[in-house]
């Protein structure tokens, strides 16, 4: 478990907000639940490029996927409400999300900093009209492997690489 601190300035007054990062692989069903609308929220945000019932109507199917997955759960310590999580297959990351609440908060940065420490190489697939996601992978050492093409929504995508330095 690792605690972040983020101060943050609301009203000229400075609070104080503490999360954990933890590796979870049988998320409860309330946990699959939250995980499921962060998952929904920010595919419907950051990929407007792609009909929202193809999102929608997968549901079913990555809920299935995430409740297999290893998942890294980010914690609000306030009200122990999940705010970002990663899924993960093999060194593969199928999924990472931030919810809309919790960006710019530094917690995506520390979710993928817990990832580095503990994964001597990871890929991932990002679509490249995903400019912001793009550019955070590629802030955090991430490069690019090859060039493709989404079968299912016909997107073109990059497959980036990271792999800790020897």
């Amino acid at each position: 478990m690792q605690l972040k601190f983020h101060m943050k300035t609301v009203n000229s007054e400075v609070k104080m907000t503490t999360y954990t990062i933890q590796l979870v692989t049988q998320p409860t069903p309330p946990q699959l639940d939250r995980i499921m609308a962060i998952w929904l929220q920010g595919n419907l945000q950051a990929h407007d490029f792609i009909p929202a019932d193809y999102w929608t109507g997968n549901v079913p199917l990555v809920r299935d996927q995430i409740s297999k997955a290893t998942l890294w759960l980010v914690q609000d310590q306030r009200d122990h409400d999940i705010i970002a999580f990663c899924g993960l297959q093999d060194n593969y990351i199928a999924g990472f999300f931030v919810d809309e609440q919790a960006r710019g908060r530094g917690v995506g940065a520390a979710l993928m900093a817990k990832l580095q420490q503990t994964y001597p190489k990871l890929t991932l697939a990002v679509y490249q009209k995903n400019i912001g996601a793009a550019r955070f992978y590629r802030r955090h050492g991430f490069t690019l492997l090859k060039q493709d093409r989404d079968e299912t929504t016909g997107q073109l995508e990059d497959v980036l690489v990271w792999q800790q330095p020897r």
